[in-house]
């Protein structure tokens, strides 16, 4: 697929194409979705530093996200997952026709980021030309050094004090962790200070 091959060629898929068996409708007219589901709906890529959710994963994921970030509620489809379980979505309130705008969610910041760009731009540019930054690739390198990285889409790489309660973006605050479980304590984490 011509579309994502700047990314395939810096990020290879970790195994066997999965099959397409459905597509989520409200996504049916945003450019690239279709394209990012036969690369590698269900896969996982680069050694596990991102993976791409399967259509019917994104019900439950969007619950996950939405008990930490409840005003996001109606306005998200999540498409992937990094290593560190940071999830990429595509906001379907700032999203018309040509015009996609996709969300970064990052429980260990407690903080939602726009990306001012459709799918294709965000695999194919921003995750090569900005690593660090979108897919936490110098992390992802030193944790590999000393440790398995987990299987996604089920388990991440958390922060065991997150960034918002004072902790460090550095290898010695991360662990293995269940992702629901994570995401569940960052969200009631993220509440408390907010309230």
């Amino acid at each position: 697929v011509v579309v994502y091959e700047n990314f395939l060629r810096e990020f290879p898929p970790d195994g066997a194409s999965s099959v397409v068996s459905a597509r989520d409708e409200r996504l049916a007219s945003v450019n690239g979705y279709a394209e990012l589901l036969e690369v590698g709906s269900g896969m996982a890529f680069g050694g596990g530093i991102l993976y791409v959710h399967a259509p019917d994963e994104a019900e439950g994921v969007s619950r996950m996200i939405l008990e930490a970030f409840p005003e996001f509620r109606g306005r998200i489809v999540p498409v992937a997952q990094d290593w560190l379980g940071r999830q990429y979505a595509v906001d379907l309130v700032r999203s018309s026709g040509e015009q996609t705008c996709c969300l970064l969610f990052e429980p260990g910041s407690g903080e939602a980021f726009e990306i001012d760009c459709g799918l294709p731009e965000l695999f194919d540019v921003e995750f090569l030309e900005d690593p660090d930054t979108f897919l936490g690739a110098d992390l992802y390198r030193e944790w590999a050094e000393e440790h398995a990285v987990p299987t996604p889409p089920r388990r991440c790489v958390g922060f065991k004090t997150p960034l918002f309660l004072g902790g460090h973006g550095e290898v010695t605050n991360l662990e293995d962790s269940d992702r629901e479980v994570y995401w569940s304590l960052s969200g009631q984490l993220r509440a408390a200070v907010q309230g």
